[in-house]
């Protein structure tokens, strides 16, 4: 599973949404295509620390605005 899909799962979840990972590109803003506001956002990374075993800092949340964004934030955690 990418984790672009795994990051979709979480926010099927999260967002209680019906996303797919077809739907969904790393263009995709979260606050203005996926309405994900600053504290849908905290939710969210709540479970994509879980889902992906990682921990974010607030310096991580500073330039993210795409899902794209959030893919390499978490690549980046991971390597």
């Amino acid at each position: 599973m990418t984790t672009l899909e795994r990051l979709v799962k979480v926010f099927n979840a999260v967002f209680e949404t019906e996303l797919t990972a077809d739907s969904v590109t790393e263009e995709t803003t979260l606050r203005d295509d996926l309405s994900i506001n600053s504290i849908g956002m905290l939710y969210a990374a709540m479970a994509l620390e879980e889902e992906f075993s990682i921990k974010f800092n607030n310096e991580d949340f500073k330039a993210i605005t795409t899902v794209g964004d959030v893919i390499k934030c978490i690549e980046s955690k991971l390597n």
